[in-house]
Order: C-alpha cells, then structure tokens, then sequence
C-alpha cells in the first residue's frame, strides 16, 4: 500500500469492549501507523494516571467510519497532550501492525484460509500472458484490431509446500469508461491452506517468497499489498456461492516499492533468472529454498542485503559477502573437505583454501571469470576491516574503489553458492549467468 490510509472510527480494548473511545487512524506509507485518541481507554483509571503510566496493549480494536472492523497489533504510546482544565486527555499510539476488515487480537489468531500477495517486479519475472492481441486482415490489409483475455486470468504454476500450496496466475483488470478503457495485467501470488493458518504463518511464507524474488531479480523486494480471506467473513449469493470479504494487512516494517508502468520487459534482461529460465526446474528449487529454510537463512539474509540497492558503499557490504560465503562453506562444505584431506575437527580450514576450493568449484562458469579473484587481497581485507590489524600487517588489503570491485568479484561467487545450493548445476548456471545483464555479473 503506497497511499495514506485515513480511518476515523471508535476505538477500545479487547478485554473492555463496551468502553469505546473516539479517535483518527493514520497509515503513512514505509513511515508509521498512529492511532490518535480522544478520551481514556481504561475508564477505571483517571485520566491523569492512564496518561502517565500508559503501557504497550497488545491489540487495540475498532469500527471505522465505513463500518469496518479493524485491528491494530502491538501498539506502543507515542506521546499526545494532557490539559488540566479539560475533561479528557489525547492518547497517541504507534502500532506496527494494521488489520482491515476482521477483529483479531494477536498475530497467532487462527482464521485465514487465503492470501493474495502483490509484489513489485513479479510480473515482469512471470510474465502473465493474460491477454491475446489478434491483427485480422482483409485484402492482405489490417482491417481489425482485437485484444482478448480471459476473465479468470491465466494459471502459470502452482507448487505444494506441506499444508501451504504457492500458486502463481496471471490476472487482468478492465476498468474505466467507454471512450477510455484501461486494461492492465498483472501476476499475483495466492497462498492457501487446507486448515485455517495464523497471520504470523503466513507472513513468514511470504517473507519466504519475497526473498526467493529478490534473489531471482538482484533487487530487494518487499510485498505491495497483501490481501487475506477468512472464511467467516463472507457473503451468501442467491445461487449459494460464497463471497469473501477481502481483509487488507499493512505494516510499518516492509517498505513498499511499487512496480513502475514505464518500466518494461527490457528489465528482465537485469534478473539472475526469470521463471521462464528456470521454468522445468521451479518446482525443485522452490522446495528446497522453503523446507532447507532454516539452513539458508543467515547466508540468505547476507545475500539480499548485499544485493539491495544502495547510493552509497563502506566495508560493511564486503564483510556481508565474506561472512555469507564463509557460512556457505563451514555449513555445507566444511566436513567433505575434512574428510577428502585428513584434516581432524580441531584445525580450522582457512579462508584461503575456502576462496580456493569455491573458486576452483565454479571455475566452469566462464563469463563470471572467477579466477581473476586476488584471493590474497581478499584474506587481508577480510582480517584488516574485521580485526582491526595494522595495514603493515595486511599489505594487500585494499580501500576504496578498490574495495568496491573486489566486493562486486566476490558476490559473483556467493550468487554461485546459493545457486548450487537451491538445485543448480554448473551447467546451468553458466546458461543462466550468460542470459543475464545484471551488473553484478559483468
């Protein structure tokens, strides 16, 4: 959601529904949610003492102006004003986590069976192929223009996870008048279930997702809009069919780049891979990057954070990416080394030999020109800026711009760590790495 979000509604605690308090909910994209109160929520207390000595509420409930309901999980005091003279004091809340259609008091709230997710760039990396353009001709001359698409939308994959099952389809939304019609597609992310599932449950499949395409792109990418369904939210049609009330979460931690119209297909050519390039074998990668999630997680955290794109550079991104192949190698490589060489549990494998034996792994992936890494340069740089030694001691360490492009050699060597880690071959990889115009690759 990239729009301010302004809800004027009654207010109260789960714990004292019949003490309703007047108040304006304000949503600023990537900046805050805050809830500003007119009045006490805990009329026991005076007005002065609940002032004071406000605590963090869990859940803080409300009906808005358009008859909604709406819930707001863990919500901190932020300040507000209290005049002496006047018979009520003004509560402000920040709260990070906004619910709108449903009443739940925690994030562990078993009640959604759906969720459909928007994400930034996803449908240039799954293109939707919702609509057909057809050219009629007559007398070897265009005498018709017709553009079709299909009212459900096109079903591109769907992969089942445990009880979660992924679906990726591509959908059209028709809209505006008769003289001007607009017809946009679009591709979306549907996660179910076969029993109902917690908020928390599902925004950590999501989180998932987000981080497989932010690698699958080389862009930090976080949700746009998430929509979740309950199935006790719903309205019977005549002839007996369900509809569900869309029931919209937002939050004050993802940041909500969306996805710019002028941007084009000419930006795939930007990603390490599209669907289509790893079409055969998404269903293998998928898997192993949600079920081997707890495995990849701090390499997978490094990584995207390297990835993100920044104005500025420092140490600290060189350090991410040696920590992260460091973790590549001390988790899935570090005990075959020991056991090919003899080499016993007490003696530490060095960095050296990681860089060599990873180097020489990926050496048939050509175009990333691996072997031109200053292997030394990089062990004294990693010692220097972690450790703090004298640079007489580290001669090669290098600074500055030089820093700056042993950094970009190295992330081209974890990217081939977590390739192999998901399912790739070397094969593969040199196909996909040749496809890409991304210029962290070249």
């Amino acid at each position: 959601m990239t729009k301010t979000i302004v809800i004027k509604g009654y207010w109260w605690l789960p714990s004292t529904p019949e003490n309703t308090v007047a108040g304006i909910l304000t949503y600023t994209p990537n900046e805050s949610i805050i809830l500003e109160l007119i009045g006490q929520l805990k009329p026991e207390t005076s007005a002065i003492e609940e002032f004071i000595n406000r605590e963090e509420e869990c859940a803080i409930l409300g009906y808005s102006s358009d008859a909604k309901e709406i819930s707001l999980i863990n919500c901190y005091p932020s300040g507000g004003n209290l005049n002496f003279s006047c018979k009520f004091p003004i509560q402000r809340y920040n709260c990070q986590h906004l619910i709108i259609g449903t009443h739940i008091t925690s994030l562990d709230t078993p009640c959604f069976f759906k969720a459909l997710i928007n994400i930034p760039y996803l449908s240039l990396w799954a293109t939707p192929n919702s609509i057909k353009n057809t050219m009629l001709f007559e007398e070897k001359q265009i005498n018709k223009y017709c553009i079709s698409f299909r009212a459900k939308g096109n079903h591109l994959d769907a992969v089942t996870l445990g009880n979660y099952r992924i679906s990726i389809d591509g959908y059209v939304n028709y809209s505006g008048e008769y003289f001007e019609p607009k017809i946009n597609q679009k591709t979306t992310v549907t996660l179910t279930n076969s029993s109902d599932y917690t908020l928390k449950d599902a925004l950590k499949q999501i989180f998932l997702f987000e981080q497989f395409l932010s690698f699958a792109t080389l862009k930090s990418l976080d949700s746009s809009k998430i929509v979740l369904y309950d199935k006790s939210k719903f309205q019977q049609l005549d002839n007996g069919e369900k509809h569900f009330f869309p029931i919209e979460y937002i939050c004050t931690y993802k940041k909500n780049n969306e996805f710019k119209q002028e941007q084009n297909l000419a930006e795939q050519r930007k990603f390490l891979f599209t669907y289509e390039t790893i079409k055969d074998e998404f269903h293998l990668i998928i898997k192993k990057w949600f079920q081997e999630q707890t495995d990849i997680a701090p390499i997978r955290h490094h990584l995207i954070e390297c990835i993100r794109q920044k104005g500025s550079f420092s140490s600290v991104d060189f350090l991410l990416i040696i920590q992260a192949i460091e973790g590549f190698w001390w988790r899935f490589r570090d005990a075959d080394y020991r056991l090919k060489n003899n080499i016993p549990r007490p003696t530490k494998t060095t960095l050296n030999t990681i860089l060599e034996s990873l180097i020489n792994e990926f050496k048939e992936i050509e175009p990333l020109k691996l072997n031109q890494i200053n292997i030394r340069e990089v062990v004294d740089s990693r010692h220097y800026f972690s450790h703090f030694v004298p640079k007489s001691k580290k001669p090669f360490a290098k600074d500055g711009i030089e820093l700056y492009h042993l950094t970009n050699q190295i992330r081209k060597l974890l990217i081939c760590c977590i390739l192999n880690f998901v399912g790739f071959s070397n094969e593969k990889i040199n196909k996909i790495i040749k496809k890409s115009d991304n210029k962290f690759l070249h």
